[in-house]
């Protein structure tokens, strides 16, 4: 059916695509990027444009697409648009970890826009418990029929997409953490590893604390940079995975680069 504007005229494709998008949410509620993309047989890409291009009419949140009046809580860091910078050296990053990985393991992951690859890349007959927080973490693990996932409960948060308890939660003390694969927004050899908030430090701190084993997943666009919240230093780390592969703490310049490559 064609579209019409405002003034019963026909609508060009990218002004239709918006109508479609406003129509799609009136009527089924907020709707994944990927799934707008995958019913208007366009990219994400063109998705995302479309929504920025008609902010009177909708925005994103978490993810998600929602109409202009649901979203007064949006945040001004969006993980859509922050999920765009970096994707390759984020991807690799999340590749390097793969080796890791082993059948029935139980891991923690992070919240953030880097890991999400590391979701994409888990084999699609690979049996794991995944724990999570975030929003964009969880609704990627619930398309792998093999992955048991376990959301941490509580207030939601659009600032970072994430869920944070009201008060003391057990949830991580039922299980035993083979490996916590942590996100970070900024990492300095002498100010250590760091995030926006203090709520996301306390889990991450606690996640950590419940792991086995720790593993920073960061592009070197990160290191060099220090935000508010400090939860690890470097050396809490068995490696750290960025475009470079995955590597000690110990070899690492402060730039994130290889020792070997400096």
């Amino acid at each position: 059916m064609t579209q019409t504007d405002s003034r019963g005229l026909p609508a060009s494709r990218k002004e239709a695509r918006a109508l479609w998008l406003r129509d799609a949410v009136m009527k089924q509620g907020p709707l994944h990027v990927r799934d707008a993309a995958e019913s208007l047989d366009v990219s994400e890409m063109t998705v995302r444009r479309d929504v920025r291009e008609n902010p009177e009419m909708l925005q994103f949140l978490g993810g998600h697409i929602v109409l202009s009046q649901d979203a007064v809580r949006r945040a001004p860091y969006d993980l859509s648009d922050a999920a765009e910078v970096n994707q390759d050296a984020k991807r690799a990053a999340c590749e390097a970890c793969l080796p890791l990985l082993e059948p029935e393991a139980t891991i923690f992951v992070d919240c953030g826009t880097t890991l999400p690859h590391l979701i994409h890349a888990i084999p699609s007959d690979m049996k794991l418990t995944v724990i999570c927080y975030a929003l964009n973490i969880a609704d990627l693990v619930v398309r792998k029929p093999d992955v048991k996932l376990v959301l941490l409960g509580g207030v939601y948060h659009p600032a970072t997409a994430s869920f944070y308890p009201v008060e003391e939660d057990g949830t991580l003390d039922a299980y035993a953490v083979n490996l916590a694969f942590m996100s970070a927004a900024g990492v300095d050899a002498a100010l250590g590893v760091t995030c926006t908030t203090f709520r996301e430090a306390g889990l991450k701190r606690l996640a950590m604390r419940r792991a086995a084993r720790s593993v920073l997943v960061t592009d070197r666009s990160k290191f060099g940079t220090v935000r508010s919240a400090r939860f690890a230093g470097l050396e809490d780390f068995s490696d750290v995975a960025t475009e470079d592969g995955l590597i000690p703490p110990s070899g690492l310049s402060p730039d994130g680069l290889r020792r070997d490559r400096t």
